[in-house]
């Protein structure tokens, strides 16, 4: 069974606002995905500790000289052939 619901997260857990059609006790896969503008969102966005973090990123950032690391990472650390 595939279904889509809408939840709400709140301190940890998922409120489902309806409920499934599935015996108690069943195990289920779940994967979320994140609305857009979604009030979390624009929260976090006026928030002045992403202005700090991304500070402490550009102070940390470190010149490789490689161009292509983050791309071919796998090559580089455990000298698999590029892709």
């Amino acid at each position: 069974m595939t279904a889509n619901i809408k939840a709400i997260y709140e301190n940890g857990i998922l409120r489902l606002e309806q409920a499934l059609p599935i015996p108690e006790g069943a195990q289920v896969h779940v994967t979320v995905t994140l609305e857009e503008n979604s009030a979390e969102d624009s929260h976090k966005a006026d928030d002045p500790s992403w202005d700090a973090f991304t500070q402490l990123l550009a102070e940390c950032a470190i010149d490789t000289g490689i161009a292509d690391l983050s791309q071919q990472h796998d090559h580089y650390l455990y000298g698999v052939s590029k892709k």
